[in-house]
């Protein structure tokens, strides 16, 4: 068998070279610099950040503030009047309610061991000393009655006291609020058997 002439050795490298450029237009990764791309497979998921749901914020219960205690107004000692108007009045049921008199007496202290006056019955007759006064700011005030009988204490007409004693003497503590200014202060006693006694202590 002869060797390959020059015109066989032409062909066989004519036949390579275009294997060569065949497989180039096979394979386009090969022409772009032998680097193969890897298919994907679909298109890429787009991961979206989902945020965390937050725990729910407990919302507190209002609390109500606490009501400031009012604070209580000043006591004051209430001075005794230094004259008194006394009305003496018939309390027989036949009678009513009816006034015998009428007069003043320095500060206050009476007792009587029976009626006042000859017309009257014992036991069946009241008086009111009634005085007027200045306080001289609003407040709370204060004064003690020494009595025996039945005794009830008004301001501006307003009962601020009441009190039925035995046959000795009681004492009764009178606490009265007032806007200040002048006041009328009344005093009324019955006689329900017994002395009949008031004394402003």
């Amino acid at each position: 068998m002869r060797g390959l002439g020059l015109r066989e050795v032409v062909a066989l490298l004519a036949l390579a070279a275009v294997g060569v450029i065949s497989w180039q237009f096979l394979d386009p990764a090969a022409s772009e610099g032998g680097v193969r791309s890897t298919p994907t497979q679909g298109p890429a998921a787009t991961r979206t950040a989902t945020a965390e749901a937050a725990p729910p914020v407990s919302t507190p219960t209002p609390t109500a503030a606490p009501t400031a205690t009012p604070t209580p107004l000043p006591l004051r000692e209430l001075a005794r009047p230094a004259r008194f108007r006394v009305e003496v009045f018939d309390d027989r049921p036949t009678s009513g309610h009816v006034k015998v008199a009428d007069g003043a007496v320095d500060g206050l202290a009476l007792s009587y061991a029976g009626a006042p006056f000859p017309d009257l019955v014992d036991d069946r007759w009241s008086l009111v000393a009634s005085a007027r006064v200045e306080l001289p700011e609003a407040g709370r005030y204060r004064f003690v009655l020494v009595y025996r009988g039945e005794v009830t204490v008004r301001v501006d007409g307003e009962e601020a006291a009441r009190a039925a004693g035995p046959s000795e003497a009681g004492r009764l503590e009178v606490v009265f609020s007032h806007g200040g200014g002048p006041a009328l202060v009344e005093i009324e006693l019955r006689d329900r058997g017994g002395v009949a006694e008031v004394r402003w202590e």
